[in-house]
C-alpha cells in the first residue's frame, strides 16, 4: 500500500511542478504580447487574414488576457482543473490555427510564437510545440481533477512554493534555450512540413 500513495505523490508532486511552469509560461506569453503588441498584431492578422486592424487588436487582448487567467487559475489548488484546461484550449487553439497555414503553404510567416525578434520559417517544432504544451496542460487539467497533489497540500507552503517557483523558472529558461537552438538555421535546412 505504500508503494501506491508514494507513486500517488510523485505524481502529485509533478502534476504541481507542470503547472507552475504551464502558468509562469502563459505569463510570460502574455506579457510578450503586450511588450511587442504591434508583432502580436501582425501575428494574428498571419494566421487569421480576414481579421481586421480592430480585430487583431481585440484578438491579442483577449489572448492575454485568457493566458493571464490561465496563469493564475493554474497556481491556485482548488481552481487548477479549471486554469489548466483554459490553457490546454488556448494553446490548442494556436496548434490549429499554425496547423492551418503550414497546411496552406504559409510557412513564411511570423507566428509570434517566439521570444526571440527574429523571423523564422514556420515548421514541424512550432507545429508540436503548440501540440505538446496543450497536452501538457490537459495532463495537468486531469491530474488535478482527479485531486493529483491537492490530497498532500502540495505547494501550499512557503518552501515548497518557493522550491515550485524556482523549478517553474529552470524549465521555463530550458524551454527558451530549445527555443533558440531549434531557431538555428542549420537545424532546420530542408525541413518539410
Amino acid at each position: 500500500m505504500s508503494g501506491a500513495f508514494s507513486w500517488s505523490v510523485a505524481v502529485g508532486i509533478l502534476a504541481v511542478q507542470l503547472a507552475w511552469f504551464l502558468a509562469l509560461l502563459a505569463v510570460v506569453s502574455a506579457g510578450h504580447k503586450g511588450f511587442d503588441a504591434a508583432r502580436a498584431r501582425r501575428a494574428a492578422q498571419a494566421l487569421l487574414p480576414s481579421l481586421s486592424e480592430g480585430g487583431s487588436a481585440l484578438a491579442v487582448t483577449a489572448a492575454m488576457l485568457g493566458e493571464a487567467c490561465a496563469a493564475l487559475l493554474l497556481l491556485l489548488p482548488n481552481a487548477r482543473t479549471t486554469g489548466a484546461a483554459l490553457a490546454a484550449t488556448i494553446w490548442a487553439g494556436y496548434f490549429l490555427l499554425l496547423w492551418r497555414a503550414a497546411r496552406a503553404g504559409r510557412t513564411e510567416l511570423d507566428c509570434g510564437c517566439s521570444f526571440g525578434a527574429g523571423h523564422r520559417r514556420l515548421g514541424r517544432f512550432e507545429l508540436l510545440r503548440g501540440a505538446s504544451l496543450a497536452g501538457l496542460a490537459a495532463v495537468v487539467a486531469v491530474a488535478a481533477r482527479f485531486g493529483a497533489g491537492a490530497a498532500a497540500g502540495i505547494g501550499t507552503d512557503a518552501p515548497t512554493a518557493a522550491a515550485l517557483g524556482f523549478t517553474a523558472v529552470a524549465l521555463l529558461v530550458l524551454y527558451a534555450a530549445l527555443d533558440q537552438v531549434m531557431a538555428l538555421g542549420p537545424l532546420r535546412a530542408g525541413e518539410v512540413i
